[in-house]
């Protein structure tokens, strides 16, 4: 098999290295730095160590290739493939690894699929540094199964979750929401806990309320009761963002939270469930739904 990579920055390099290593002899790229000072040279270094060759333009690459990685960025993920489209041809492959919202990855399918290629909108779930090919990988679109296909002989990590472009990547949007959520609030509740030197002191009464209990358990549990007590748990930010404001911290997440839950009160589910708290998460998300219209 013939792999193309457009762009070879540190993605493309960290794919290209662990694919070299597991086997893959045949692997192309085409960059647009790749002549131009000083990227140039790290270009070249990564091309010598993978043992990867570089294309002089987009029309050469996928003229030599079968399946082509796009390793740039979100913002340049449309334009692209706008670029590659007029070199696509059945029988292609054309997977979009940028980490872009899934409406992004839809307009590159709306570009892709008239040329026949196959598109997949494939999400990297992890540091590619560390896993290198192995990176776990959701993919979506119509080319997922085939591309699955195509790099299992090495080895690579690709789940295939669905049919339709966005899918992926609207999962690591959703996962992102949690992940970098939670490392603000630590950056927010921390930096305050140690003005006042209480930082073990807040970390262990936070880890007796969650040690032990399920992560799944704790959504649950954190819905249910959450969207029955919103708007006193609304107010009880107030003076959280006054502490924290009048430490001369900011209080992004804080105010953050008191709005979200203001949001919350607004459904009225405390009145709906006359104070008694839902028993599944499911009726939660149910309750919270818009009327359907007409």
């Amino acid at each position: 098999m013939k792999l193309g990579f457009i762009g070879f920055g540190g993605a493309g390099y960290g794919l290209a290295k662990g694919l070299h290593q597991a086997g893959l002899t045949e692997i192309l790229f085409y960059d647009r730095m790749q002549q131009t000072p000083p990227y140039s040279e790290v270009i070249l270094r990564h091309a010598e160590e993978t043992g990867a060759l570089s294309a002089g333009r987009m029309e050469e690459l996928l003229s030599r290739v079968e399946v082509v990685i796009s390793c740039v960025t979100g913002a340049m993920a449309a334009s692209v493939a706008e670029e590659a489209a007029p070199f696509l041809r059945t029988g292609h492959l054309y997977a979009d690894v940028n980490t872009a919202a899934p409406q992004v990855k839809e307009q590159v399918a709306r570009i892709v699929e008239p040329t026949g290629a196959g598109f997949i909108d494939a999400a990297m779930m992890g540091a590619i540094p560390t896993f290198l090919h192995r990176v776990p990988i959701l993919a979506s679109g119509d080319g997922a199964e085939r591309f699955q296909l195509a790099m299992q002989p090495y080895e690579m990590n690709i789940r295939v979750i669905g049919p339709k472009p966005g899918q992926a990547s609207a999962i690591k949007m959703f996962r992102s929401i949690f992940m970098k959520g939670m490392l603000s609030l630590f950056l927010e509740m921390l930096t305050a806990t140690h003005r006042y030197g209480v930082d073990e002191m807040v970390l262990g009464s936070i880890a007796e309320s969650l040690d032990g209990v399920p992560f799944r358990e704790t959504a649950r549990l954190q819905m249910t009761k959450g969207v029955v007590n919103a708007g006193r748990m609304a107010h009880e930010m107030e003076e959280v963002i006054a502490t924290i404001e009048g430490m001369d911290l900011p209080a992004g997440m804080s105010r953050a939270a008191m709005e979200k839950l203001l949001w919350c009160a607004g459904f009225g589910l405390r009145e709906r469930y006359g104070g008694e708290l839902p028993k599944t998460l499911a009726e939660v998300l149910r309750a919270m739904e818009p009327p359907a219209e007409g």
